[in-house]
């Protein structure tokens, strides 16, 4: 059972509002020279999931500083609860049933961190199931491994919310001149390549400081620890990559598999970034044992929000070929520094084109739905409905560059070149990602 006073404890602006302001998370991103906030907008129930470090408290305490000073919320309609402290499933549903004996009426309820109860799914089917849902707009958080269980809440009235790191685009809001950030708050539909052409003219002025941002961000990422050290102290301190990789490794042990096969899968990943391979032959490189271990452990950690497997795509079509050959890239391009680092001891990325072709993949992926890569006699790295992309993060670039693919919009991601002739588009990879 949880005890009324830990409730309090956990709230104290219900005594005074302004006491958010002491809260260490919120503190620490108002004391930023750039900072990172976040609006409450949607009344809605959200579990929030993705990999650790990402903000995800520090979200939710923004979220109650919104509510409090800025929407002006009543205090006890606001209530944090961090599940660190629980036990078992039934504490959860004891902690809502004292909430609604303290405080009627409508509340917002920010659960925290559920993934460290057992069996904590059976108390939020049974939360929303009840009454105990009444009044109440309900967000829940938990590490990446909750990713694994996401299918637990068919039919109930909850929606499934990944929290990422940052988008090139998103790090460009915080860390860009007033000039760049004014000209991103738009996206491309994807219709064709003459209207991405002429919304890339309303940056292409701004390359300059684009490009030094982008150099930055293939550095950092979009981990808030890992762009503030870079961005504010001059460089990401050696104990941050070791705050992530213990992390995925944590996340490995606790759900009982092999730190030894994992490490392995990883190491082939690097040796394979960007380019293709099937799951024997990396098995077989990697001396895992079978391909089945090797597809077991490359979803495990995209379900841990460490990678993206990528697939064929028939372009013919319109849809993913599963069976045939898969590239894989990291999530962001701090974690291909971390993994890096402790599986191979490297401090440098041997080819940068490789890690900017992952960042384009993975910043697509969240875009659009079903994309993938497309090869056969030729190889095009990116393909979705009537779109080839070619990744080419050289000092010249030619229209010939792009292979000879029969594909209505045809894309070259440059490092410099910007021109468009018929159907192909070269653009800078830098520009093209603040289109997203």
């Amino acid at each position: 059972m949880v005890e009324v006073e830990v409730l309090k404890e956990q709230n104290p602006w219900w005594i005074s509002r302004d006491k958010i302001l002491e809260d260490e998370k919120v503190k620490n991103a108002l004391e930023k020279k750039h900072k990172l906030l976040y609006s409450f907008e949607e009344s809605k129930n959200k579990l929030i999931v993705g990999p650790r470090q990402t903000g995800k408290t520090t979200y939710l305490k923004l979220l109650i500083y919104d509510l409090l000073m800025n929407k002006k919320v009543e205090e006890k309609r606001v209530f944090y609860f961090s599940c660190e402290i629980l036990k078992n499933f039934e504490d959860i549903v004891d902690v809502i049933r004292k909430l609604d004996f303290l405080v009627e009426g409508e509340k917002y309820v920010f659960l925290d961190e559920v993934g460290f109860v057992e069996n904590w799914e059976r108390a939020i089917k049974y939360i929303l199931d009840s009454n105990l849902s009444k009044d109440k707009v309900i967000y829940i958080t938990g590490s990446s491994s909750l990713n694994l269980r996401k299918e637990s809440f068919p039919g109930r009235d909850i929606e499934i919310k990944k929290f990422l790191p940052l988008t090139f685009k998103e790090f460009c809001k915080i860390f860009g001149s007033d000039e760049l950030k004014s000209k991103l708050n738009f996206s491309v539909k994807f219709e064709s390549t003459k209207e991405i052409f002429d919304a890339a003219k309303n940056l292409i002025l701004l390359k300059d400081e684009i490009d030094k941002l982008f150099y930055k961000f293939l550095e950092c990422g979009g981990f808030p620890r890992a762009f503030y050290e870079l961005m504010e102290e001059g460089r990401i301190k050696e104990e941050t990559y070791e705050i992530y990789w213990k992390w995925l490794i944590h996340d490995i042990a606790k759900i009982e598999k092999s730190e030894k096969i994992a490490s392995s899968i990883l190491a082939g990943v690097l040796k394979n970034y960007a380019s293709k391979f099937s799951l024997s032959s990396i098995a077989k490189e990697m001396e895992i044992g079978s391909h089945v271990t090797a597809r077991e452990y490359l979803e495990i950690l995209e379900n841990l929000f460490v990678i993206r497997n990528f697939y064929t795509f028939d372009p013919y079509k319109e849809r993913i070929v599963y069976r045939k050959m898969r590239k894989v890239y990291f999530v962001d391009p701090f974690l291909f520094h971390v993994i890096n680092r402790k599986v191979f001891g490297k401090s440098k990325v041997d080819d940068l084109s490789k890690l900017v072709e992952g960042v384009v993949v993975e910043e697509l992926s969240r875009k659009i739905e079903h994309i993938g890569f497309y090869h056969n006699k030729k190889e095009v790295d990116i393909v979705f409905k009537n779109f080839g992309i070619e990744v080419k993060w050289q000092e010249k670039v030619d229209f010939r560059d792009f292979p000879n693919v029969e594909l209505k919009n045809k894309i070259l991601l440059s490092r410099n070149n910007f021109d468009f002739s018929e159907n192909v588009l070269i653009i800078p990879t830098s520009v093209f990602l603040l289109l997203l």
